[in-house]
């Protein structure tokens, strides 16, 4: 998925196929942590649909993001090792200024869990 944004008229656009997320560090078992020995950021998807909202702790960390901030993210699939992964990028933070009016053109944040095969 791309992100697209449309401009419809001056200081008004539509995202399609955007999420709005805040993202907090993981501390689970589940998940391990990376050659750098950071662990992963699990997005809170605020509005919008995602279909993966998770984003590699050092790539977190070197992108200089702040947990519990608003971020407007896309989802891209990537081909990792002969396998189709749902890669979280982040577009930009949102201020609590800009939250409400993107929560309500993107809707109800929903995370979609892709069928397994």
């Amino acid at each position: 998925m791309l992100a697209i944004i449309v401009k419809l008229q001056p200081n008004t656009y539509i995202i399609m196929n955007s999420f709005v997320a805040t993202f907090k560090k993981t501390n689970t078992d589940t998940f391990t942590a990376d050659r750098h020995g950071n662990m992963p950021f699990i997005g809170k998807v605020l509005a919008g649909t995602s279909t993966g909202s998770i984003i590699n702790g050092t790539m977190f960390q070197s992108d200089n993001l702040i947990e519990n901030k608003a971020y407007l993210c896309y989802n891209e699939q990537l081909d990792y090792k002969g396998k189709a992964i749902t890669h979280c990028r982040i577009i930009t933070e949102i201020s609590s200024l800009e939250l409400p009016a993107l929560m309500s053109q993107l809707g109800k944040g929903t995370l979609v869990k892709a069928a397994t095969e």
